[in-house]
């Protein structure tokens, strides 16, 4: 008998260059079976704002939303250059928009959830928060259900 396949993301970044590995491996894992969590801390809680969500990856300063040694700047420039160019030519969505078609695509196999001390110490409430976010429930709520499956922290 094989177990459900679980994936556990703790997004405690809200910078774009994160956020976009959120995005890919929660919709890789939903594509192959999986059941995906995501536990939003910190700026990841932030980031899934509603007032903040759409500005994740339109900025071209990478100062802005991205987390990088200086040294990569150039490279992140680059990065956030072409991120704008895929969803203006409709080859990527944005993460928000992606995430909202994943909801749809695949229901209950992907939950989000923010994380109460998050919340409580940033200031937001669950009706500042993108729709797609299920509820705020804490660290070990997020664990059990994610139990036995992979944790990634992003």
């Amino acid at each position: 008998m094989s177990q459900e396949r679980k994936l556990g993301i703790v997004v405690q970044s809200g910078a774009a260059n994160r956020i976009c590995c959120v995005a890919v491996y929660a919709a890789s894992a939903l594509s192959s079976g999986w059941t995906v969590v995501l536990h939003l801390v910190n700026e990841g809680l932030v980031a899934f704002r509603k007032d903040t969500a759409k500005k994740v990856w339109s900025s071209l300063n990478p100062e802005d939303f991205s987390i990088y040694p200086k040294m990569y700047g150039p490279n992140v420039e680059i990065f956030l250059k072409n991120l704008q160019e895929m969803i203006k030519t409709g080859k990527l969505q944005d993460w928000s928009d992606m995430f909202v078609e994943l909801k749809k695509l695949y229901g209950e196999k992907l939950r989000i959830y923010a994380c109460p001390l998050a919340a409580a110490t940033y200031g937001i409430k669950k009706e500042d928060l993108l729709d797609i976010v299920d509820d705020i429930k804490g660290a070990e709520s997020f664990l059990e259900e994610v139990y036995p499956g992979i944790v990634m922290v992003f």
